[in-house]
């Protein structure tokens, strides 16, 4: 019986070990974004190198480029007109004001705002450059 528990211990140690090398595992770039409580690095990758894929959740890769923007010139206190970026998009993407400002900005806003130092000189100058496209409907084709 101890012989039982002690080898029972050791290979619970040597899962759990294993575990947590997966789970310290540098982020793949994949998958991060469908996690419940997304974590700041996770958001910060996608954010540099795009919401695609599974990450993008089933929306325009583009669309979410624009969000993430928009969401962020929330986070860092750019001044913008809000209903006129959304009657925008709206206008590309047609899909509701609603989904756009729930589901798009308020989410992108609320996900920079968790990242601390998201605001950074270069991040407001890339969002002060796509703004005014942004409000007169043109918005890029990134991905």
């Amino acid at each position: 019986m101890t012989k039982l528990f002690f080898s029972s211990a050791i290979i619970a140690s040597a899962l759990v070990a294993g575990c947590g090398s997966v789970i310290n595992k540098s982020y793949s770039g994949s998958g991060g974004m469908t996690a419940y409580n997304i974590k700041p690095e996770v958001y910060t990758h996608h954010y540099t190198k795009g919401f695609t894929g599974v990450d993008a959740y089933g929306w325009d890769p583009n669309l979410q480029f624009a969000w993430s923007r928009i969401g962020a010139a929330k986070t860092c206190g750019i001044n913008f007109d809000q209903e006129k970026a959304i009657d925008q998009l709206q206008a590309k993407y047609e899909i509701s004001k609603v989904a756009h400002e729930i589901a798009g900005i308020d989410f992108h806003h609320m996900q920079s705002k968790k990242v601390a130092g998201f605001c950074t000189q270069e991040r407001i100058n890339e969002i002060q450059k796509y703004m005014p496209n942004f409000l007169s409907g043109n918005f890029p084709k990134i991905y």
